[in-house]
């Protein structure tokens, strides 16, 4: 699993947001909201399995350039 931390949940988020700027094929105001909404949800997670698997999911969405979104 990913280690989880602060600072890499920050990289994360600005990377997915920074990533969004390049959109091709949907909305950018759509996945910006998106990406905040689910930062928002997951930020009070206590579980720190719960938390790997959510930057997990994260880091693989960016590395399948958005989920093809890119």
């Amino acid at each position: 699993m990913a280690a989880w931390s602060r600072t890499a949940v920050l990289n994360l988020y600005r990377t997915l947001l920074r990533e969004g700027r390049h959109l091709k094929y949907t909305d950018r105001d759509f996945y910006f909201a998106t990406v905040r909404r689910e930062f928002r949800r997951n930020q009070d997670l206590t579980e720190p399995d719960e938390k790997a698997r959510q930057l997990e999911k994260g880091q693989y969405f960016l590395q399948t350039r958005l989920g093809g979104l890119v």
